[in-house]
C-alpha cells in the first residue's frame, strides 16, 4: 500500500499546475531533492525559446562554463535549503503572468527574481528569469549570436 501511495504522489507531482502561481510554487518544490537541476531537462520548466536558449548555450560551451553558469531559478550556484516566497503576482492573462519571488538559499542573502510566466501547449512554463543582472533571455540570445 505505500507504494501505492508514493506512486500517487510523484504522478500528481508531475501533473501540470493549472495556474500560475501553483506552477511556480511546484517548481520550487522540486529542490527538495537537492541533486534537483532545472537545466537537465530545461523543457519541463522553460518556455521554449528559453529552453532552447539554454540548450544552445550548453553546447556552444563545449562542455566549459558558458554564459549561464549557474541556476537561474536560484540565481546561485551553491545552496543549502530553499525556499520560495512568492511576494507579487500580475493578475495573468490567459496567457501570460509576471511572478516576482524571493528565494532564500539557507546560506548568504534572499534573491528577488522575477519570472515572466507564459503558458504553452505543455502547461505553464518560465520564459525569462530576470535578476539583478538582467533578462536571462536576454544575456543568453546575446551570448549565443556572438559565438
Amino acid at each position: 500500500m505505500p507504494g501505492i501511495v508514493l506512486l500517487a504522489l510523484a504522478a500528481l507531482a508531475q501533473q501540470p499546475a493549472a495556474t500560475p502561481r501553483g506552477f511556480v510554487q511546484q517548481v520550487y518544490t522540486q529542490y527538495r531533492n537537492h541533486d534537483y537541476s532545472p537545466l537537465r531537462r530545461p523543457d519541463r520548466t522553460f518556455a521554449p525559446e528559453l529552453a532552447a536558449a539554454i540548450r544552445t548555450d550548453a553546447r556552444m560551451a563545449h562542455g566549459e562554463v558558458g554564459t549561464l553558469d549557474g541556476d537561474p531559478l536560484c540565481d546561485c550556484q551553491d545552496y543549502e535549503r530553499i525556499s520560495l516566497t512568492i511576494r507579487a503576482l500580475t493578475r495573468p492573462t490567459p496567457r501570460r503572468a509576471i511572478a516576482r519571488v524571493r528565494v532564500a538559499l539557507g546560506i548568504d542573502r534572499p534573491r528577488d527574481l522575477t519570472l515572466e510566466l507564459a503558458r504553452t501547449p505543455a502547461g505553464w512554463r518560465i520564459a525569462d528569469v530576470v535578476s539583478r543582472e538582467g533578462s536571462l533571455l536576454s544575456a543568453l540570445r546575446k551570448a549565443n549570436r556572438g559565438r
